[in-house]
């Protein structure tokens, strides 16, 4: 006695993926985006674009995950973590950073974050070679500015020890 399969309904993810795979008259569109989906046809949590080599994280919806899109090369997020809303720093490094269609401009000053995506205490600017110290906004501490080739102030020190960069 043969078995019988029981065909269950195409689920979102199956639907997404076969109407691009057939949408061209049966040939998907060179370059285009395919949902991966898993053997129950749900959207599997990491993405990747099969031409661009972007991955990212996405939701049951098969939406994305806003702050999961690393880079071709880059390592790869877990995604079943939890994703951190970025910081103010990160917000505005990253702005910096893909405001001219992902390349920064020349001789912009970039914002240092540290490991917990908080303003470093002391930012330089690369192209300048000046360095200062800021606060938890990031906003420059009067009277903290060296010039290139001085040598640093400790930004750890409480306000009012400054005066011209130089420790009293």
């Amino acid at each position: 006695m043969g078995s019988v399969a029981i065909m269950r309904p195409k689920t979102q993810c199956e639907q997404h993926r076969d109407s691009l795979q057939s949408g061209n008259g049966g040939v998907s569109l060179v370059g285009a985006f395919i949902p991966q989906c898993d053997e129950e046809g749900q959207y599997r949590p990491q993405q990747c674009h099969g031409s661009t080599g972007h991955c990212w994280c996405v939701d049951s919806r098969g939406q994305e995950r806003a702050g999961t899109r690393t880079p071709p090369g880059a390592p790869r997020i877990n995604c079943d973590e939890p994703v951190l809303p970025k910081t103010q720093c990160e917000q505005h490094r990253d702005s910096l950073q893909s405001g001219n269609g992902g390349v920064p401009l020349v001789g912009a000053f970039i914002p240092q974050c540290d490991e917990e995506g908080q303003y470093r205490p002391q930012q330089c600017h690369g192209s300048t070679g000046h360095c200062w110290c800021v606060d938890s906004r990031g906003q420059e501490r009067a009277g903290t500015r060296t010039p290139p080739g001085a040598p640093r102030i400790n930004c750890d020190k409480p306000v009012g020890f400054w005066s011209n960069g130089i420790s009293l």
